[in-house]
């Protein structure tokens, strides 16, 4: 993608890091609550997601650019490793990126991501939670070095009382469209048998059983990601996007765990850099409408 004299053009890029979310929030959630028959499902560990970023401006006159992601997410077991459980997975993604009234390719674009998860109960309140993800971004055409990435995450969780548990620790991602570590804390509370709450950094949510088999949520969490792609055009190139989702959403049982998700939000603090050996570019996005759909084994 490059920005030139009001001209949008899109080459070929590596996926948004958007697994990022269910990284973090499968170890802020890592109790399930349930009370007289109401449960707030853990997030989706097997299933299909699907978001669609509206087209939205970029400044300088630019076309208009969109965003599609489609996810497939597959367990690959669980395993007793050393009094620690290993539970691996993988996740194919499909990125495509659009751009209204351009001459420019519009490219697919995928990301194969092999999670290792390792979880340690230390004692009745303390649980060690280590992840490790090599993957992979390309357009399966153009496989380099520049297309392989490794992320993590190291997090302690201390169950400090029934009802109410701390989370901290870091993650090396991304997220906010540098590959760099970030702090991750959470105090997530079970305010009543209906209401759970999950208040910290960098994901904030809050989530209502309506019905034994309907919930619905708020949440505040980043979106972003940087990589690098060979453009026809301008050679090699760098991209880096960062931006924030606020949303609202409902749950519902479809099966016992199989649950179907609905979420309407909202893409703000959008940014865009582009820079090469000769030139760096930085554009501002104009916030997008997000729509979002998955359905899956919620364990």
């Amino acid at each position: 993608m490059n920005i030139k004299n009001g001209n949008v053009q899109l080459q070929v890029s590596k996926g948004l890091s958007a697994s990022f979310f269910l990284l973090v929030s499968i170890a802020l959630n890592a109790q399930e609550l349930v009370e007289s028959g109401y449960v707030i499902p853990k997030d989706m560990a097997m299933g299909f997601k699907h978001f669609s970023y509206d087209y939205a401006s970029v400044e300088n006159g630019a076309p208009e650019l969109a965003y599609e992601y489609t996810q497939v997410k597959v367990p690959l077991g669980k395993f007793d490793v050393m009094d620690q459980i290993l539970v691996p997975s993988i996740s194919i993604e499909r990125n495509d990126f659009r751009v209204n009234n351009a001459p420019s390719d519009e490219p697919t674009l995928y990301s194969i991501k092999s999670q290792f998860m390792f979880i340690e109960r230390q004692d009745d309140q303390w649980t060690r939670i280590f992840q490790i993800t090599p993957s992979i971004h390309s357009d399966m055409e153009s496989i380099s070095s520049d297309s392989f990435s490794l992320m993590g995450l190291a997090v302690w969780r201390y169950q400090s009382t029934d009802h109410s548990a701390w989370t901290m620790g870091f993650g090396v991602n991304r997220l906010f469209g540098e590959y760099m570590p970030i702090p991750l804390i959470s105090y997530q509370y079970q305010a009543s048998q209906r209401l759970q709450l999950d208040v910290g950094f960098p994901i904030t949510k809050a989530e209502y059983s309506f019905k034994p088999n309907l919930t619905g949520f708020v949440s505040l969490a980043p979106v972003g990601g940087n990589w690098s792609y060979e453009s026809s055009n301008n050679g090699k190139l760098n991209i880096s996007y960062s931006s924030w989702i606020a949303s609202t959403g409902i749950r519902y049982q479809v099966k016992k765990k199989i649950w179907a998700t609905v979420e309407l939000g909202k893409s703000i603090n959008r940014s865009v850099n582009f820079n090469d050996t000769a030139d760096e570019q930085e554009a501002d996005i104009a916030d997008s409408t997000a729509i979002m759909f998955s359905i899956g084994f919620h364990p």
